[in-house]
């Protein structure tokens, strides 16, 4: 069963640590916080890590230890963070020499939106990972400074194979085209190949710096105008080219790995190669630099490569122009927001949950990059609407939210050995009714059984609103006195500041935000917003949209819009509103779909009306034939199981079993080619087979014999 784990507005204040590690207040509003960059640095990351590029034909000498070290192109040099000057230099320098480097050569700085860098999966794990080592890095080595352990040997270093497999796996299917398959392992065993092969190639520079150096040091005729050059490995060039590591980067993103963990390959990944220091920083890699953080969820390293192309003038060689690249940046903070949508603390308030559930910074920063452009960059409705869709990437708080039901395994046995059906047992957790898990498939103890214990609680009275509704939409919020408007209630920026700052951000949109032409929005634009009120807990505002502001504009509600709103209620388990809008669809002739039954069959199930769901989803099939997803099914089996409703749950059964009996009609009538495909699609589905659906049964304790099925 699912499960949802226990886990910014307009104008907001907030710390920043500055240069020396001063502390001062800084009061941002929208605009300030995307145009004024300033440099600064947080204590929240004590490994985050800066881009540094030399301008065009600009020549940096790195002196010290009786050793020069010259670059003369733009390379990528990704620096650890320090407190004192030396932040912006390799982690491989000698730091007596850092100071006078710092005041004489020049360096990217990290804007605010960039400082507050809403990486996910970071900033979640501050929660749960207190024990971080401040002098371990993400690498695994302890001590920046420190000469790096190499992690092959010399017989295993390869620079050729690599660089062949790294060609590959970048390539669709690994080359071999529409017959091949995409090979997610190979593609991570060709990137860590090629990682450890860095690793090689820097602690093979740091020996033999080394040990220039002390040579240096005892030779008192030591020429410092005469730079040394930086030893390398055979062929080590091979692997540091620009066309390699943006190779990299690439098959970097056919790993299949989750978001968070991608995030922090990206991160240890630029830093290694910054620490090397040696690869240019062409047109091509910076945009595959933007493409890897943006869908890795590194909002403000993506931010900060959108200012470094527009310092530099790239051009974007995609088909979707410069364009594309600002909806990179729109998507580094939906990738960022993934995390948080499992792992969201849904009892604490908005105002404690992480920056990036208000994402209003980094939107405008986007905005404001786009028309500082030579050629500015126009806003449309399309990259609007994904900014709206912003707001909504961080899932539903609590307000959304209620739990039903608790499943438990009941381990206590009769004296016939059978298993105790009104045991309370241990609990397994809680259940709020929003969708399907199948990764246990197989009862861990056959002795026991697993139960759903519905809870006796309700939602409170201002969740559920058909009964607000039957008392003229006032309700009395917690801990105040007097009654409010629901409505109005919902529309206090105290209820949702990200909500707030959401309709604060369309509304600026509609008046030109950032030196923007204004847009109007469209139906995806308020469906969106819907959406965004819904996972906000905010229902009367959607319904406000739906039933007043859309009307107002001209705009006609869709299905989607209706399903939106129908999965908020459901979660509610508010039966009476859900089949008032049921009706109200069929009246104005909007088609429902597999969604609206799922939704439909979701509230039933929250609302302990396990009979009513049944019969709904069989109506829905003789009427409209309409079939909900096939979760939704395996959903209504294990609540009809879970609840010792046995007879219920093979009352289901029967009906799957008339799916797999199903023709199609010869006369082909009402039967669409679309609903002999998805007939098609639910019979041969695996997870809807006799062994499979005999094995759920097991999972709940009963059986379901060959007798069951005809």
């Amino acid at each position: 069963m699912s499960r949802i784990t226990s886990t910014c507005t307009a104008f907001r204040r907030r710390t920043v640590s500055v240069g020396n590690n001063k502390r001062y207040n800084a009061a941002y509003s929208r605009t300030a916080a995307a145009s004024n960059l300033v440099d600064t640095c947080t204590d929240a990351d004590p490994f985050s890590f800066r881009f540094r590029t030399t301008s065009t034909r600009f020549r940096t000498t790195y002196t010290g230890t009786g050793r020069n070290i010259s670059t003369a192109s733009s390379c990528i040099i990704l620096t650890t963070y320090n407190r004192n000057l030396d932040r912006f230099l390799p982690s491989h320098l000698d730091t007596r020499t850092r100071g006078s480097h710092c005041t004489s050569s020049r360096s990217f700085s990290s804007s605010a939106a960039e400082t507050d860098a809403m990486d996910m999966n970071k900033t979640a794990s501050t929660s749960t990972n207190t024990n971080t080592d401040a002098n371990t890095n993400t690498d695994g080595n302890t001590n920046t400074d420190a000469v790096p352990k190499s992690i092959i040997s010399d017989e295993d270093y390869d620079p050729f194979t690599v660089s062949a497999n790294i060609h590959k796996a970048a390539q669709w299917n690994q080359g071999n085209g529409v017959n091949g398959t995409w090979d997610p392992l190979f593609c991570a065993q060709s990137v860590n190949s090629y990682i450890d092969h860095l690793h090689y190639i820097r602690h093979y520079i740091e020996t033999n710096t080394n040990t220039n150096t002390n040579t240096n040091d005892n030779n008192d005729n030591t020429n410092d105008n005469n730079p040394v050059p930086i030893p390398l490995p055979k062929h080590a060039h091979h692997l540091l080219a620009s066309d390699t590591t943006e190779r990299v980067l690439k098959a970097m993103l056919k790993m299949n790995i989750p978001t968070h963990i991608l995030s922090k390959k990206v991160r240890s990944t630029e830093k290694l190669i910054g620490s090397i220091g040696l690869t240019q920083l062409t047109n091509n890699l910076s945009y595959r630099l933007l493409e890897a953080n943006a869908k890795a969820g590194n909002v403000g390293r993506t931010i900060q490569l959108l200012n470094i192309r527009k310092s530099k003038k790239y051009t974007c060689s995609h088909k979707g122009g410069v364009k594309r690249e600002f909806e990179l940046a729109v998507q580094s903070i939906i990738s960022a927001g993934l995390y948080l949508r499992t792992k969201r603390n849904v009892f604490i308030s908005d105002h404690d949950q992480p920056e990036n559930d208000n994402p209003t910074r980094w939107l405008d920063a986007i905005l404001v990059n786009m028309s500082s452009r030579d050629v500015p960059v126009q806003l449309d409705t399309k990259l609007a609407n994904m900014m709206l869709d912003c707001y909504a990437s961080t899932g539903r708080n609590g307000k959304a939210l209620h739990f039903f039901y608790r499943v438990v395994e009941d381990t206590s046995t009769s004296a016939g050995g059978q298993a105790n059906q009104n045991g309370n047992g241990d609990s397994y957790g809680n259940g709020n009714g929003d969708g399907y898990d199948n990764d246990q498939m197989a009862n861990p103890n056959p002795q026991s059984k697993i139960r759903m214990k519905m809870t006796n609680q309700l939602p409170p009275f201002y969740k559920l609103p058909s009964d607000v509704l039957a008392h003229d939409e006032m309700v009395k919020r917690p801990r105040k006195e007097g009654l409010v408007s629901k409505l109005e209630w919902e529309k206090e920026k105290e209820w949702s500041p990200a909500l707030t700052a959401a309709f604060a951000f369309a509304d600026s949109l509609t008046h030109g935000a950032c030196g923007h032409e204004p847009i109007e929005l469209n139906l995806v634009s308020w469906n969106t917003l819907v959406k965004v009120c819904c996972y906000r807990g905010a229902i009367f505002r959607a319904l406000e949209i739906l039933n007043t502001t859309m009307p107002r504009k001209n705009i006609e509600p869709n299905v989607i819009t209706y399903n939106t709103i129908l999965a908020a209620l459901a979660r509610m388990g508010d039966k009476n509103l859900m089949r008032e809008m049921l009706t109200t669809m069929t009246n104005k002739g909007i088609n429902c779909n597999k969604y609206t039954v799922k939704a439909l069959v979701d509230g039933y199930l929250n609302a302990g009306d396990i009979s009513g769901a049944i019969s709904l989803v069989q109506d829905v099939f003789n009427q409209q034939r309409i079939l909900p997803p096939f979760t939704t099914h395996l959903k209504i089996i294990e609540f009809a199981l879970g609840t010792d409703l046995v007879h219920e749950a093979k009352r289901h059964v029967y009906f799957i079993q008339q799916i797999w009996k199903w023709k199609p009609n010869t006369f082909g009538k009402d039967e669409t080619k679309k609903f002999q495909n998805l007939m098609y699609a639910t019979q041969k589905n695996p997870k809807l087979s006799k062994k499979a659906l005999q094995r759920l049964f097991s999972y709940f304790g009963a059986e379901l014999l060959d007798e069951d099925f005809f």
